[in-house]
């Protein structure tokens, strides 16, 4: 391998970390909601578990993203080098160095309490020069191809929704205006836009689609998203009070939203009922991310579109499982490229990762999501409607709770068992099928 190929398996590898690291403390934060006075968790507080897992799970799926478009650039030289190795070495060890000191500043609680945006502001300035070295390092590439221009452009969204974040708040209305802001940015826009690059690749790989198809179908689906994600954005806004203009959008984004979502959903298909010859499960995890795309943001999102429903849902185990399926859309994405390169990189065409993790991930989170899904429209009918007690309705939660940590496990064994076969079958492993 070349010393680029070696810097982008680290980000598969660290990938592969952080989301076992992620599934494990979604478990324990599950247990520890359920049973607050387990000794076996009690050494943590539930809302530390449950911000360092916030914080996990963003890194994994940024550190997936970022490996990802460095495979691709890697993948598009002909030498499968980048310009400037060195300066890659660098910022790669810096991040490296840059994730374990985040994943810690959770672990010990130096966290803003921000939902959503936990890390300190010094960590958000450090971790988005470092993301824009990355951009850089795929820019001095002797040719950027409009797969790669639509994950730039996700890179650059990415660096303004944390600009945004560290922006100064005069007060908390305006401050969480800032946070909406800043994730709606992130996870509708950077995100979205970055994986479409990934996708779009994916499907050069395990079908037998056109370079030229490709080319027009990132453009057409990545500006398209660019529109739901900001209607999505601005969704986010209602309940802390908006212009009428901006609340007349909801009803227009009821239906926009989803038919976005669909014709992104139809240009996958395309690559999906044609596959070609190749093994691996790229296509399955690729495939995964497109149905949480549909269930997430598609329906999810659409309904927080209209003000009413909006107001309803915030605060309640909707908006949570929003945020979780949001996250996961990049990180299948990134899990089917790991697939996808680490076989490249081992030189045969032989699956790296089995169908036993892909259907335990997929059913954990699927499954388990759509029994939180449940407590969520239930919490919206007793505490919104009926004016019930929250203690009162969490307490008939438990069983779909219950359900949910049913699925946390399931995708967390998916995750080890993932895990445990990446290792296995590295480029150079000891296992050769």
């Amino acid at each position: 391998m070349t010393r680029s190929q070696q810097i982008t398996y680290r980000f598969f590898a660290q990938t592969v970390v952080l989301f076992v690291l992620y599934v494990a403390l979604a478990l324990l934060g599950a247990v520890k909601f359920l049973v607050p006075a387990d000794p076996l968790v009690g050494s943590l507080p539930y809302q530390q578990v449950n911000a360092l897992g916030n914080i996990v799970l963003g890194l994994a799926a940024l550190n997936g993203l970022l490996g990802g478009g460095l495979y691709l650039a890697v993948d598009n030289a002909s030498d499968k080098r980048l310009a400037n190795e060195p300066l890659l070495g660098y910022t790669a060890q810096a991040w490296s160095v840059y994730l374990s000191v985040a994943v810690l500043a959770g672990l010990f609680g130096f966290t803003e309490g921000r939902n959503g945006l936990e890390l300190p502001g010094v960590l958000d300035i450090i971790g988005v020069v470092l993301v824009a070295l990355i951009g850089v390092n795929v820019l001095l590439g002797r040719t950027v191809r409009p797969i790669q221009q639509v994950w730039l452009v996700g890179l650059a969204a990415h660096i303004l929704a944390v600009m945004i974040g560290l922006a100064p708040a005069s007060d908390y209305l305006y401050d969480r205006a800032l946070r909406v802001l800043a994730l709606g940015v992130e996870q509708h826009v950077a995100y979205l836009l970055m994986a479409l690059a990934l996708g779009f690749w994916l499907m050069h790989r395990f079908s037998d689609i056109t370079p030229a198809w490709s080319d027009t179908g990132v453009y057409v689906t990545g500006g398209l998203a660019a529109v739901a994600g900001i209607l999505l954005t601005l969704a986010g806004l209602y309940p802390l009070g908006v212009p009428d203009w901006v609340l007349s959008l909801g009803s227009v984004s009821l239906f926009v939203v989803p038919i976005i979502y669909f014709i992104i959903a139809a240009h996958s298909y395309k690559g999906l009922s044609s596959r070609n010859a190749t093994r691996t499960l790229a296509g399955s995890w690729f495939g995964l991310g497109v149905l949480l795309l549909l269930l997430g943001p598609g329906f999810l999102g659409a309904l927080g579109t209209l003000p009413g429903v909006a107001q309803w849902m915030v605060g309640t185990q909707l908006t949570s499982l929003q945020t979780v399926w949001m996250a996961l859309i990049p990180l299948s994405f990134a899990l089917g490229v790991i697939n996808q390169g680490t076989i490249e990189l081992r030189g045969n065409n032989r699956r790296v990762t089995g169908l036993i993790p892909f259907w335990l991930v997929s059913f954990g989170f699927i499954g388990g999501g759509l029994a939180l899904a449940a407590a969520g429209v239930v919490q919206v009918y007793l505490e919104r409607i009926l004016s019930m007690g929250y203690l009162d309705v969490q307490t008939l939660l438990v069983p779909l709770y219950v359900l949910w940590t049913i699925g946390l496990l399931l995708g967390a064994l998916g995750a080890g068992i993932y895990a445990l076969t990446f290792w296995l079958r590295r480029p150079g492993g000891t296992i050769n099928s």
